[in-house]
C-alpha cells in the first residue's frame, strides 16, 4: 500500500491509497466515495483491495476535495468539482499505470463516475454502487427542507451521524449543469455494471432501473434487505463485482 496525493486544478492535493498487486497489474479500479464518505470506504477498501490485487488488479482510492484527508472546503461540493477531482485522478492513473482503468463510485461518488468518466475513451468500465442519476430528486427527498434552503442561496449547517457540516447553495445550483441523459449516452458500448439495494432509503431504486433502461452494455443487480450502505450485505456487493470483473476482463484467478 501507498500514500500519496494528486493535484487538482485548483492546486490542492487530493489525499489517495494505491493498492497493487505483486506482479505487474494488468487492471486499475478507481474507487470514488459517497457524499461525506471517505477513501477507506469505513476501513473495507483494505479488505476489498488485497481481493482484487489477488486478481492482478491494482486499486486507487482517493478523498475528493474538502473529504478526508484532502485539502479543500466540503462546504464548496458540488457534481462539477468531484468531477473535476476525478478527471484530475484519470489523468494520473492513465500516465503511471498503463493498464485498463475502471471507475467505481459508490452513490454521490457514482454519479460523480458517470459525470467525468462518460465519454472518456481511456476509461474500460464502469462500476456504480447505490447510485443517483435523478440528483435533484434525490437531494431534495434526502434533505427537503435544506435543500429548499440551498435552491433559495442559502447556505446551511446539517447534522448527521458523524457530526455537523456546512453547504453552499452552489450544490443545488449546480445540477443544472449536467445533463446526466447526455451522460448515459455517451457511455456507449463500455461495460457497466450496477448494484443496487431494493430497500435502499436514501437513493431509490428506480435510479438504477433507469441507468439500465437507458444503458446499452449494462448487468443489474437488485439485492433485498441491504439498505443503502449495504451493512449486511458487504460481502455479496463485493462477491458480484468481482465475478463481474473477471467475467469482463476473462480473469481466472481466484480471490
Amino acid at each position: 500500500m501507498q500514500n500519496t496525493s494528486i493535484t487538482n486544478q485548483q492546486g490542492e492535493k487530493l489525499a489517495a491509497i494505491i493498492f497493487t498487486p505483486q506482479a505487474e497489474p494488468r487492471l486499475l479500479v478507481v474507487v470514488c466515495h459517497g457524499f461525506r464518505g471517505g477513501k477507506e470506504n469505513g476501513g473495507r477498501i483494505f479488505q476489498f483491495a488485497d481481493r482484487l490485487n489477488q486478481l492482478g488488479i491494482a486499486v486507487l482510492a482517493f478523498d475528493f476535495s474538502g473529504s478526508g484527508e484532502s485539502e479543500g472546503d466540503f462546504a464548496r461540493i458540488t457534481l462539477s468539482r468531484q468531477a473535476a477531482d476525478l478527471k484530475a485522478v484519470i489523468d494520473y492513473a492513465c500516465e503511471r499505470f498503463e493498464v485498463p482503468v475502471v471507475l467505481l463510485g459508490r452513490s454521490f461518488g457514482g454519479s460523480t463516475v458517470i459525470a467525468a468518466g462518460a465519454g472518456d475513451k481511456r476509461i474500460a468500465a464502469f462500476i456504480l454502487w447505490s447510485t443517483p442519476i435523478f440528483m435533484e430528486k434525490t437531494f431534495a427527498a434526502m434533505l427537503p427542507e435544506t435543500y429548499k434552503m440551498m435552491q433559495s442561496g442559502q447556505i446551511v449547517v446539517v447534522k448527521d451521524g458523524f457530526g455537523s457540516f456546512t453547504m453552499g447553495p452552489q450544490l443545488a445550483a449546480d445540477f443544472a449543469d449536467h445533463d446526466m441523459n447526455g451522460y448515459l449516452q455517451a457511455v456507449e458500448q463500455q461495460p457497466v455494471l450496477i448494484i443496487h439495494a431494493q430497500d435502499d432509503e436514501l437513493v431509490a431504486p428506480e435510479n438504477a432501473v433507469y441507468m439500465k433502461d437507458h444503458l446499452e452494455n449494462v448487468t443489474f443487480h437488485l439485492v433485498a434487505q441491504a439498505g443503502h450502505r449495504f451493512l449486511e450485505k458487504i460481502e455479496v456487493r463485493e462477491d458480484l463485482t468481482i465475478a463481474w470483473l473477471k467475467k469482463i476482463f476473462l480473469i481466472n484467478a481466484e480471490a
